[in-house]
């Protein structure tokens, strides 16, 4: 899809009849939201789940929505509805664990999604580095510090610096097309579909 502006110069499209331009964006088109959610969710995606502590409190939520953004300095960004019940407790200088769900913790991911008060009750984690909850069996963790947030329309961008990794074994837990998938229950069975 071509991006353009308002005054749109074709010159560039000279080589496409007009039922190509039909995907030619302009500024102040609008998309329905299903259909950007719809498509969005055409893109898999790892599942986490940040955590902070608020005092003594632990707090976290399920988040989707985890990129990388440089290497040097080491920053990642989460994007969080603004309607999140517990984003106040995520500001700038605070810590941040991003915890890598792994490929099992479906249910987790739920019980961080939801609007229960105290998500952590039952929940196996351990204080991490600047004491962050690490929740115990995920695919990797992050500990971090909120360095910015950014207005991100319905949404704010926490960008964090890095301060501590860890990797495991275990295969993540993927996102997809609005559902939770172990992919690797999924491969084994598309494999032995093939056979």
């Amino acid at each position: 899809m071509t991006v353009t502006a308002d005054q749109t110069d074709f010159s560039d499209h000279a080589h496409l009849g007009d039922d190509d331009l039909s995907g030619v964006w302009r500024r102040g088109d609008q998309v329905d939201a299903a259909a950007l959610k719809q498509t969005a969710g055409a893109f898999p995606s790892g599942v986490t789940v940040i955590t902070t502590v608020q005092g003594i409190q632990p707090v976290g939520m399920t988040v989707s929505s985890f990129t990388t953004v440089s290497i040097d300095p080491p920053l990642v960004l989460v994007c969080v509805d603004r309607r999140a019940s517990c984003l106040h407790a995520f500001r700038i200088g605070a810590p941040m664990g991003v915890n890598v769900l792994g490929c099992e913790q479906g249910p987790l991911a739920r019980t961080f999604a939801g609007r229960g008060e105290d998500r952590f009750d039952g929940v196996e984690y351990r204080a991490g580095p600047h004491g962050v909850p690490l929740l115990e069996g995920t695919s990797a963790w992050l500990s971090t510090h909120i360095d910015r947030i950014y207005d991100g329309g319905d949404h704010q961008i926490l960008v964090a610096r890095v301060h501590a990794v860890h990797r495991d074994d275990t295969p993540p837990l993927l996102y997809h097309s609005g559902r939770m998938h172990d992919w690797a229950v999924a491969a084994v069975a598309s494999r032995a579909e093939q056979h």
